[in-house]
């Protein structure tokens, strides 16, 4: 009898580890790949006050930027600078290069990314990282 109910607490705790349930798993590393005109995958979710390890491709002809923006800045057109300040990191990548950088975002919320290389946030280079 002992060996049965041990066996059933066993199974019990397989199934539960298994089931998984709840949120999918944050990001630590994010590979993006970035071509004319848009980031791929282009929305992110990633852990609050953690270092995070970003691979930047660039599979285009043109060079481009990743740029998060401050948490609630959101940009419309790339015909003006970004304000510096409003700018919590950026890595540029040239035409048919790779990068890989590290970056941290301590407070919980979405942040705009964008390219701001002129004409690239208005064909579409635009995503979301979500911080939990």
């Amino acid at each position: 009898m002992k060996f049965k109910t041990l066996s059933l607490v066993v199974f019990a705790f397989v199934l539960a580890a298994c089931a998984g349930g709840g949120a999918p798993a944050q990001a630590t590393t994010l590979e993006v790949d970035m071509v004319e005109f848009m980031f791929s995958p282009k929305e992110y979710s990633i852990p609050a006050g953690q270092a995070i390890t970003l691979t930047l491709t660039n599979s285009g002809a043109l060079e481009h930027n990743f740029v998060i923006l401050r948490k609630g800045v959101t940009v419309t057109s790339s015909a003006n600078p970004v304000p510096a300040e409003d700018i919590l990191f950026e890595a540029v990548v040239g035409a048919g290069q790779s990068g890989t950088f590290t970056f941290t975002l301590d407070e919980a919320g979405d942040y705009e990314v964008i390219c701001s290389v002129p004409g690239h946030l208005e064909a579409g280079m635009v995503g979301k990282i979500t911080v939990q």
